[in-house]
C-alpha cells in the first residue's frame, strides 16, 4: 500500500480503474445491442418475438452455466486477467453473431456471450475493492456502476445507428472492436496476489479471517455471515423494483396518458440514465458518511429505500398527474441508485479477499433469480388481473419494504461481522 492509500499507486490504480469501466460500459453496449436490432432480425428471419425473447434468455443461462467457474478462475488466478480474457471473448462472440445464419446459431453466440460477461463484474468489483483507500471505495464503485446506463443507452443509440445505415449484421461487428482494444491494455495491468493456502490471515483489527480451501467450504462461509443474505436480499429486491418499473413505464405513458411509444421510450430512457450521475454521488456522500458512522453502508441505502417507498406509493397510489408520476419515478430510481454502492462493498468487505469475486457472483445470481426474472413476470400478471397502474404500486411499494426489512436485519449484524473478518491485509502482485 502506497501512502497515499492506493495498492498501486494513484495514477497506476486510476489507469487500470478507467479500463474496467470502459469495459463496464462495452459490457452493457453488447447486451442492450439487441433492443435496436430485434425488428430487422425479425424482418430477415421472419421469428416470432417469443423467439426473439429467446435471445435474451440464451444470454442469461450462459451467464447462470458460467458463473461459478468464473468466480473461481477470478479468486484462485487473476481479476484482471480473467476479466481482460472475458472481454476478449464477448467481443469476439458478440461480433460472431454478425456470421449467424439462423436462430439457432444466433442464440448459440449470445450464449457465448453471456458465460464470457457472467465473471466480469465480481473481478472489477473485488479489484476495486482492493485498490482504493477506504476513504474511495464507494465513490469508485459507485462510478464504475454508472458505466452500466451508460452502456446501455450506447447500446442502443450506435446499434440503431449503425444497424439502420450498414444492417444489423455490421452493427454487431464494429460494436466488438472496441472491447478487443480494452482487452489488450486490461491485461497487462497489475492485480494483487492470490492467497495460496487455505491458512488464517491476521489482520489490521487483529481478528482471523481465513480462506477456506474449497468451493463448498467458501460457499458455507459466505452464507454463514449473517449479514450477507440479507445484502444479497437487498439486491433482488433493487432488481425487482428497478426492472419492474422500467420495464412497464413506457407501456404505462403510453396506455395512461396517450403518449407517442416514441416519446414513452425517450422518457424512460432519461430514467435509466439517471444512475449516471446518483451512483457515483451517492458512492462519494457515502464515502463521507463513513468516516463519521461505521454503519453508513447500510444506514445509507435503508433511509433512500425509504424515501423511495413514499415516492413510489404517491406516483402509482395517489396522483393521476403525469409529470408528478414522472417526477416521483425519476426520483425513486435516483434515490435506488445513489444508495447500491453501499451493499455492494459489504459484499466484498465481509469476506475474505480470496472469495469476494464468490461472493459477488452470489449477489448477482440471486438479484437475477429473485429480482430480474419474476419482477415484470409478476408485475404483468397483477395488471392481468386489475390494471397497470396497480401492478406498479404493488410492485415497487412490496420491493421497496422488503429492501428495508433486509437492511434492517443487515444492521444488526453489520459491525459484528466486519470486526469478525476484519481487514486482511492484500500485496500487490
Amino acid at each position: 500500500m502506497t501512502k497515499d492509500g492506493y495498492l498501486f499507486g494513484k495514477r497506476t490504480t486510476m489507469w487500470a480503474f478507467s479500463l474496467f469501466v470502459v469495459m463496464m460500459i462495452l459490457d452493457f453496449a453488447d447486451r442492450m445491442i439487441m433492443a435496436s436490432l430485434l425488428p430487422l432480425i425479425k424482418a430477415e428471419w421472419g421469428i416470432s418475438d417469443a423467439q426473439a425473447g429467446l435471445l435474451n434468455s440464451a444470454l442469461f443461462i450462459g451467464m447462470m452455466i458460467f458463473s461459478f467457474p468464473a468466480s473461481l478462475a477470478i479468486d484462485r488466478w487473476s481479476r484482471v486477467k480473467t476479466a481482460a480474457l472475458m472481454g476478449g471473448f464477448w467481443s469476439f462472440a458478440s461480433g460472431a453473431g454478425a456470421f449467424a445464419q439462423n436462430l439457432g446459431q444466433f442464440a448459440a453466440t449470445r450464449a457465448a456471450v453471456g458465460c464470457a460477461q457472467a465473471g466480469y463484474s465480481p473481478a472489477a468489483a473485488a479489484w476495486i475493492m482492493a485498490a482504493f483507500p477506504k476513504r474511495r471505495v464507494q465513490l469508485a464503485l459507485g462510478t464504475f456502476s454508472a458505466g452500466q446506463p451508460i452502456g446501455m443507452a450506447l447500446g442502443v443509440a450506435l446499434g440503431g445507428y449503425i444497424a439502420s445505415h450498414y444492417g444489423w449484421r455490421h452493427a454487431l461487428g464494429i460494436m466488438a472492436l472496441p472491447g478487443f482494444l480494452v482487452a489488450i491494455l486490461l491485461y497487462r495491468a497489475r492485480d494483487y496476489k492470490n492467497p495460496t493456502k487455505a491458512e488464517p490471515d491476521e489482520s489490521e483489527s487483529g481478528a482471523v479471517a481465513t480462506l477456506p480451501p474449497t468451493l463448498r467450504g467458501s460457499l458455507v462461509a459466505i452464507f454463514k455471515t449473517p449479514t450477507l443474505p440479507y445484502i444479497y436480499l437487498y439486491g433482488a429486491m433493487m432488481v425487482m423494483q428497478m426492472s419492474s418499473v422500467t420495464y412497464f413505464l413506457p407501456t404505462f405513458l403510453h396506455g395512461e396518458h396517450g403518449l407517442p411509444v416514441s416519446t414513452a421510450s425517450y422518457m424512460t430512457s432519461s430514467v435509466l440514465m439517471v444512475g449516471v450521475i446518483s451512483a457515483p454521488l451517492g458512492g462519494w456522500l457515502i464515502d463521507l458518511w463513513c468516516t463519521r458512522n461505521g454503519e453508513a453502508k447500510v444506514m445509507f441505502p435503508l433511509l433512500a429505500a425509504m424515501l423511495g417507498i413514499v415516492l413510489y406509493a404517491i406516483a402509482f397510489g395517489i396522483t393521476d398527474s403525469m409529470m408528478l408520476q414522472y417526477g416521483c419515478v425519476l426520483g425513486g430510481v435516483f434515490l435506488l441508485t445513489s444508495g447500491s454502492s453501499g451493499p455492494f462493498a459489504v459484499s466484498q468487505e465481509l469476506v475474505h479477499p480470496g472469495i469476494r469475486a464468490l461472493s459477488m457472483t452470489c449477489y448477482a445470481l440471486t438479484s437475477h433469480i429473485l429480482g430480474s426474472l419474476p419482477g415484470p413476470a409478476l408485475t404483468g400478471l397483477i395488471s392481468d388481473h386489475s390494471n397497470l397502474k396497480f401492478a406498479l404500486l404493488c410492485a415497487s411499494v412490496f420491493s421497496g419494504v422488503v429492501t428495508v426489512l433486509a437492511l434492517y436485519a443487515a444492521r444488526r449484524h453489520y459491525l459484528i461481522d466486519l470486526a469478525r473478518v476484519g481487514a486482511p491485509e492484500v500485496i500487490p502482485d
